[in-house]
């Protein structure tokens, strides 16, 4: 029954949550939340923090987004907090269960895995804070693991690379998995790691990235008006490559014949190459403009082809596997976490491992077809191409039933630990093995004494000189 006497009405704003509590002259009061709380935090806040983390989205964009729509939203620091002592957890225990049901998978196989392995830094050149590398069942097309490595757990960033292959091997085979092969690019590190400590592996290198090399280099010579024929001729004899490596089936000598055999090809002449590939297998061709031997253009071909390093590795070139869908899952990996943006360690991990939930989850979807069962293709013009069109299969839509299993790890964790605190006491075991911030190697300088010591690059006398 109303009593009819003024209200002092209240507003409380807490991140995404409404409260909203009514005073009575009389002495009754009443108190509504826009959402529930799941302990103490607002569930709008946890969901929509856990949504910005999975979805690859940046804090700083979402914020400015909700800022311009006019929408009350936490605050960044709260989304750190959040995401330190809730999301991170919830995303490594989501990516250990996912992890364990791909090995169990490959237990019960009993047979021994070809892997692929490749690595991506945070950013461009050899200054990365992070590398990241990945280790993929290139039969199941499933990322088997991850290792995120800082650059000051080894010597400089280009040691990244080798440290996080020896983790992924040593964890991987911890679970009892076995490896037969393994297909990486032509990193020299890995290259004398594998042949010295190694060697019960078979280690192959990726056609992808070596044909990617000699198509460079022989576009590059090619774009002189004197060597036009070189650039005529680059991306035949990259696909020669692709053919020297899949008709070979692993012979190292036959590939290298079959390479070599190039220099006489493109010259019109189709036999006398070798001992194992005595003649070219096609049949007859129609003219084209063949390079004359001896010519410049026909030197600066035969110096790439008889590249010392490339003649060395090419009787190593993968004759099946190749490492094109870890190059499918690193376009993945950019989006989760961009080369643009910065991440703290633990943030970092989570984005990585969020990756690599969702590449396993859509790495084998089928092709598309319209409503008359046929395939569906889209066409792109890629520069690399010079606007020559191909054709591109389109993939059945994503899915993202992962979202759903972390969203609900997410609720797990915030009800196990009630605080920030128990969070961290929980973490503390794990957080020994994370290694220290690359700030804290370096003598720090209070604020003030750098203010007063800095110097513009404009001085006065140059500013009163341009007023």
């Amino acid at each position: 029954m109303m009593c009819g006497q003024k209200c002092d009405i209240r507003k409380t704003i807490v991140g995404t949550l409404l409260f909203v509590s009514r005073v009575c002259a009389c002495g009754e009061s009443f108190t509504w939340g826009s959402q529930p709380l799941t302990g103490s935090i607002p569930t709008g806040n946890l969901i929509l923090a856990a949504a910005i983390l999975i979805s690859g989205s940046s804090i700083n964009q979402s914020l400015t987004m909700f800022q311009h729509a006019n929408i009350s939203c936490f605050s960044e620091r709260t989304y750190h907090n959040i995401q330190q002592h809730y999301l991170v957890p919830a995303v490594e225990r989501v990516w250990r269960a996912h992890q364990n049901a791909i090995f169990d998978v490959i237990r019960q196989q009993n047979v021994a895995v070809v892997v692929g392995g490749d690595a991506r830094c945070c950013s461009p050149g050899h200054t990365a804070k992070y590398g990241s590398y990945s280790l993929m069942d290139l039969e199941l097309r499933q990322i088997l693991d991850v290792q995120l490595v800082q650059s000051n757990e080894v010597k400089s960033s280009y040691w990244m690379e080798m440290e996080g292959l020896t983790r992924c091997l040593k964890r991987v085979e911890e679970e009892g998995v076995v490896i037969s092969d393994l297909v990486t690019d032509r990193h020299p590190q890995i290259k004398a790691y594998m042949k010295k400590e190694r060697s019960d592996i078979n280690h192959w290198f990726d056609v992808w990235h070596m044909a990617k090399g000699v198509f460079k280099k022989l576009e590059a010579i090619g774009k002189k008006k004197k060597y036009k024929q070189v650039g005529d001729w680059s991306r035949s004899v990259s696909n020669h490559l692709y053919w020297c490596a899949a008709s070979s089936e692993g012979d190292g000598d036959l590939v290298s014949e079959k390479w070599l055999s190039i220099l006489n090809h493109i010259t019109n002449v189709h036999e006398g190459h070798g001992k194992r590939f005595p003649k070219c297998l096609h049949g007859d061709l129609e003219d084209r403009d063949w390079i004359k031997k001896g010519s410049l253009a026909f030197q600066e071909m035969e110096k790439v082809v008889n590249g010392r390093f490339l003649v060395q590795d090419i009787k190593k070139l993968s004759p099946a596997e190749q490492t094109s869908a870890l190059a499918a899952y690193h376009n993945v990996l950019c989006h989760f976490a961009p080369k643009a943006l910065h991440f703290f360690y633990g943030a970092m991990k989570a984005r990585i491992y969020i990756a690599a939930l969702h590449f396993n989850e859509n790495s084998s979807r089928d092709q598309a077809v319209n409503k008359n069962g046929q395939l569906i293709y889209s066409v792109s013009y890629p520069k690399g191409r010079n606007g020559a069109g191909i054709p591109k299969e389109v993939k059945v839509k994503q899915t993202y039933n992962y979202a759903m299993v972390l969203m609900q790890e997410v609720i797990k964790v915030r009800l196990e630990f009630g605080s920030y605190s128990e969070s961290r006491k929980s973490r503390e075991a794990a957080m020994v093995n994370c290694p220290a911030p690359i700030a804290s190697s370096y003598q720090h300088v209070p604020k003030s004494e750098l203010v007063e010591r800095h110097i513009c690059r404009f001085n006065k006398k140059m500013l009163v000189y341009l007023q």
